[in-house]
């Protein structure tokens, strides 16, 4: 069977290419991409901030519906919606990757479960605790994830500091305690105080270099420093607690996913995610 797939082709370049697709293996799903992600990993590749050789197919954060399994997969059946990886249409992949999502999501776009896993990934690492006062560097998208999970916990202190005034507003939402515009005098101002009185635990999320700098100046003596993103995101107990939090309202996308694309306006779509203009936050494709 024939199938579109989109690959980056070059610097600043994607392509979609019909690929071909078998039957699934025997402990395989076959899925039908309904949505991904452009995670910012994806815009380094096309950006080539991050190099890789082209040309290659991206792709983590997807969800779709099964429209067949393997012989030996029992416990997922076709029409169920699962996670997927590859910016591909019909995809096949190991059963075991294909995280099941309750029921048949009204905007696929807001199960994107692979970050959200992530960022669960970091707030375990940084073993959050009761009356703990906690800095969170950057409100990007993984950011704002890190702030939602952290604003659950019964924390004295959450403070949230980036450059992006509408990125602190949704931060306010989600439960920062005070937030700081780290291009501002008055947020310089408020950092040095800080350096003072700093923090028992500070969350590093996708930040440049002066950020990272600026979060070790802000963790106190025999403090927690993490530095995102989680790297074992893909453990089926992170996967499972994503879906959870998700299916409870615990992690809300929906402010979040700003930019949606038709599949095959993917190329528009990397130029916008590159730019990340005011207003940007996530992106996602749809099929």
């Amino acid at each position: 069977m024939k199938t579109e797939a989109i690959f980056f082709v070059g610097p600043r370049k994607v392509e979609i290419r019909e690929v071909e697709v078998n039957d699934p293996q025997p402990q395989q799903v076959q899925v039908l991409c309904k949505a991904i992600g452009i995670s910012a990993g994806d815009i380094s590749h096309f950006t080539e901030t991050d190099k890789q050789a082209f040309p290659f197919a991206p792709g983590r954060e997807g969800v779709g519906q099964v429209i067949r399994v393997g012989s030996d997969v029992k416990d997922i059946q076709p029409g169920q919606y699962v996670t997927c990886n590859r910016w591909q249409k019909i995809q096949n992949m190991d059963a075991s990757l294909a995280h099941k999502i309750p029921g048949e999501p009204e905007d696929p776009t807001l199960w994107l479960m692979d970050p959200v896993a992530r960022a669960i990934a970091d707030v375990q690492f940084a073993h959050v605790e009761p009356g703990d006062r906690v800095a969170v560097i950057g409100s990007g998208f993984m950011g704002l994830l890190v702030t939602q999970l952290v604003g659950r916990y019964p924390v004295y202190e959450l403070v949230v500091a980036d450059s992006k005034p509408k990125n602190l507003a949704l931060a306010t939402e989600f439960g920062a305690t005070e937030t700081i515009n780290t291009s501002s005098k008055d947020g310089d101002a408020r950092l040095e105080a800080l350096k003072k009185d700093p923090f028992d635990l500070v969350i590093a999320v996708t930040c440049p270099q002066p950020l990272l700098d600026l979060g070790r100046q802000l963790c106190c003596r025999g403090g927690r420093y993490v530095i995102g993103i989680g790297d074992d995101a893909g453990s089926k107990g992170q996967s499972t607690r994503a879906v959870r939090a998700m299916w409870r309202g615990l992690v809300d996308l929906k402010p979040l996913v700003t930019h949606r694309h038709k599949f095959a306006d993917a190329q528009a779509a990397m130029e916008v995610a590159a730019q990340a203009g005011d207003g940007y936050i996530k992106g996602a494709l749809t099929f």
